[in-house]
């Protein structure tokens, strides 16, 4: 009788000691250096933490969930404390929470880590971003890349520093909190990258983590997804699109050395900017008044060796649209600084009207592909928490039935054209996304170096796909040197000219073509090259990518160049106003012949510099030099 009892309680101390802890509320375990946290109450859900070391500095958290019987996990929090050692920026997801549905373009670029009590939660989910924050010092050495493996669901992200008990940051990441989908098992992953290694490196590895985890197919990037582009968007708007201008464009854009147009909105039917900028999307119907006959408008431009691609918005349905009275009842919300309706994707109806209508317009027409924009809005940051489910509709994750409607599109067009061309924007640039566009662009920042730079470049940290400037437009009076700046700022992307090339006078035609031959010439190492980015603390100060033969070094802003490679084919770009670059060269490159030009293409000089040590060169402001 006494052996029973001590039996009974053992297996009661086991119970508690293995058990409980799954259904406790609060679970502290050792990731590295670090005591992670992990909270939520869920008496339907066992949960499980394990830690695995990777490799050096390489540490992964796996959290993983068990229902006693189907259901929606409730809310999980992580948090943890990072010691600020060596810490003075970070890189962080845009997207911001937000309770009411606002523009697309409440997207502040911030490399200030604020304080805790005034940190703004991140969101990230399969349309916005991706779901990581790299903290760095002003070396642009990694000292913390978090990175979550969930890429669809949603997940928040806030981080901010905590003065008391030790400087330091206070982490927290969420998972569950907004609209979900019952489930009877789920696994998540932390990364924790803490290598001493150029955090463009350490995003590098955790790309390659997410593709590996999620087994993506990344989408292929056809040959002129890598070349310029001309946009019909800064330069025409809605209301300057037709054929006679589309056309002109185009012929002045393929001598300029630009290899595709897009035209922007304003060619679909009943196009009205002024009554409300998408009151009438969703029926894609081009304007047969400004184009008497697209198909053969579509060859006349193919013709001249340019691809052509249209823009589109098939996130929103327009209350004057013809589809609206069928789809009025199978939507998300209202966007009201667009005065139209989000669809809802988790109905079937919609997911295929939406890709075959853009399926057959393609096939109708005979386009090369899409400017596909606002993807982003089809997400559950705008819409209510409490979302309505069933009745008729075959998925409950908004995000869920996003990626799916993005998968017919892709397979569709794909069908007809297996280099079709697809160009999604900042900030549904997350990797699942970019199984379902071969290009991603820049949000919106007309006539905005700073800004045009930081994005293309925070875009291209995290993206196996081409990268593409927001297009690129400037004052008809604009210094020349100036103005070459729009381009020079954004050479590791793919230039959008967008400025009226029958506008454009004598110097601005001559910088441009002269620096797009250039681009062209490099664009191997610029669009495809292994990139390291310095300075993302101060919206970044330099760049370097290298391809097998090619090098290309920007300066944006004055400061000492350290280039890891200077191959036989390098090139040196000034896109600063000083007259003059400093390099300072802890390899021996040699004595080299070097060819200085101004931005317009006029010669400057040619001689020979040892390029070792301490190199100055006498270069004019958005300048360049070849180095042979």
């Amino acid at each position: 009788m006494h052996q029973s009892k001590t039996i009974v309680v053992k297996n009661l101390l086991v119970f508690f000691i293995t058990i409980l802890p799954l259904f406790a509320w609060s679970q502290t375990v050792q990731v590295g250096t670090l005591k992670v946290n992990v909270e939520g109450k869920d008496d339907n859900f066992k949960r499980i933490l394990s830690v695995s070391k990777i490799a050096p500095g390489i540490v992964e958290l796996t959290i993983s969930l068990k229902a006693s019987e189907i259901g929606v996990p409730k809310p999980l929090i992580i948090t943890f404390k990072q010691p600020s050692i060596d810490i003075q920026s970070y890189l962080t997801p845009h997207g911001v929470n937000a309770s009411e549905t606002s523009s697309l373009y409440d997207y502040e670029i911030s490399r200030m880590i604020p304080v805790n009590y005034d940190a703004k939660t991140k969101f990230t989910s399969a349309t916005i971003d991706q779901p990581s924050m790299t903290f760095f010092n002003t070396n642009s050495q990694n000292r913390l890349t978090i990175a979550v493996s969930e890429l669809i669901f949603p997940v928040s992200f806030n981080a901010g520093e905590n003065e008391q008990n030790g400087v330091g940051f206070d982490l927290k990441i969420g998972l569950f909190e907004y609209a979900k989908k019952p489930m009877d098992v789920y696994k998540v992953k932390l990364r924790f990258d803490t290598r001493n290694i150029h955090y463009n490196q350490a995003q590098r590895d955790l790309l390659t983590w997410w593709k590996n985890e999620h087994q993506l197919k990344i989408a292929k990037v056809p040959t002129k997804a890598h070349m310029p582009f001309y946009c019909t968007w800064y330069a025409l708007k809605a209301d300057g699109v037709n054929a006679k201008n589309v056309e002109e464009q185009a012929r002045l854009a393929k001598q300029l050395g630009c290899e595709t147009i897009i035209v922007d909105d304003g060619w679909q039917k009943a196009q009205d900017a002024k009554a409300g900028y998408c009151l009438y999307n969703g029926d894609w119907e081009v304007d047969t008044v400004r184009f008497t006959d697209f198909k053969v408008h579509v060859k006349k431009v193919q013709s001249m060796d340019m691809k052509y691609m249209l823009w589109v918005g098939p996130s929103m349905i327009g209350e004057k649209s013809k589809i609206y009275d069928k789809l009025k009842d199978k939507m998300l919300y209202k966007a009201e600084w667009a005065k139209a309706w989000v669809a809802d994707p988790r109905f079937p109806e919609v997911r295929k009207y939406l890709a075959e209508r853009l399926i057959t317009l393609m096939k109708e027409t005979g386009i090369d592909g899409f400017k596909i924009d606002f993807m982003d809005l089809i997400n559950t940051r705008y819409a209510n928490k409490n979302l309505a489910q069933g009745n008729g509709r075959d998925y409950e994750s908004v995000e869920e039935a996003t990626v799916k409607l993005l998968d017919d599109i892709y397979a569709g067009c794909t069908a007809i054209n297996p280099d079709v061309l697809i160009e999604f924007r900042q900030f549904y640039t997350s990797p699942v996304m970019q199984q379902y566009a071969n290009m991603f662009r820049a949000v919106d920042c007309p006539n905005d170096v700073m800004e045009n730079r930081t994005r293309t470049l925070d875009t291209r940290n995290l993206n196996y796909q081409v990268i593409h400037a927001d297009p690129l437009a400037w004052n008809e009076n604009e210094n020349v040197q100036a103005a070459a700046l729009q381009l020079l700022h954004t050479m590791l992307s793919v230039p959008q000219v967008s400025t009226d090339l029958t506008k454009m006078n004598a110097e601005h035609l001559k910088m441009l073509t002269f620096l797009l031959k250039q681009w062209r010439t490099f664009n191997v190492a610029l669009t495809r090259g292994e990139a390291y980015n310095y300075g993302p603390d101060s919206h970044y100060t330099w760049s370097e990518t290298s391809s097998k033969d090619q090098t290309v070094v920007v300066a944006y802003q004055p400061t000492i160049l350290n280039p890891r490679n200077l191959e036989k084919n390098a090139l040196i770009i000034n896109g600063t106003h000083q007259n003059k670059l400093v390099l300072d060269l802890s390899k021996n490159f040699g004595m080299r012949t070097i060819m200085v030009y101004a931005c317009t293409g006029e010669f400057v000089r040619k001689e020979k510099i040892n390029f070792n040590g301490l190199v100055k060169i006498n270069v004019p402001g958005s300048g360049i030099i070849r180095v042979l």
